[in-house]
């Protein structure tokens, strides 16, 4: 799975106390080819938008109804400025939907 695979998801759950569904989204690749990697993440996280939106994240996952979502990126390395600001544009564009996203590093 990971970035290679950009029309799966990586894993998805429920935090009931949370009242959440959280998709996480692996990403292990290097920076060495930096516009790539952008270009795969902003793939990725593209397959991940149309999921939810489209609605088949509740015909795969019934359990995802009534509940916020979120996106975790779990990202191996850590990231240069452009994939900051990438991920500052989408957090924006996800929050206008009702979409929470976070990452981490390590």
């Amino acid at each position: 799975m990971g970035l290679e695979d950009s029309n799966s998801i990586d894993a998805i759950g429920v935090h009931r106390e949370q009242n959440c569904v959280t998709l996480a989204l692996i990403d292990s690749e290097g920076w060495e080819n930096e516009k790539q990697h952008l270009i795969m993440l902003q793939e990725k996280l593209n397959s991940y938008l149309n999921f939810i939106l489209s609605g088949e994240i509740y015909s795969s996952y019934p359990d995802a109804k009534g509940k916020n979502v979120e996106i975790n990126i779990y990202f191996k390395y850590d990231f240069p400025e452009k994939c900051k600001i990438f991920l500052g544009n989408v957090e924006e564009l996800m929050t206008t939907e009702g979409i929470t996203l976070s990452h981490r590093v390590g």
